[in-house]
């Protein structure tokens, strides 16, 4: 019987090409995604201690 899809090829050079870029980008777009969580999420902490200091302050002077 034959393949309704005709022969099967294999993939051209060009796509490992291709797919070798797509992967570079794409892990340098997790690259700057891990640094700005941290820098969001040290944003987020050193806003949580300034809120702490506050509140400690208020309860000290008050």
């Amino acid at each position: 019987m034959s393949d309704p899809h005709g022969p099967q090829r294999g993939p051209a050079a060009a796509t490992d090409f291709w797919f070798a870029q797509i992967d570079h980008r794409l892990s340098r777009i997790e690259t700057m995604v891990e640094k700005i969580e941290r820098q969001v999420a040290t944003i987020i902490y050193i806003g949580i201690a300034v809120l702490g200091v506050e509140a400690l302050r208020v309860l000290i002077l008050a």
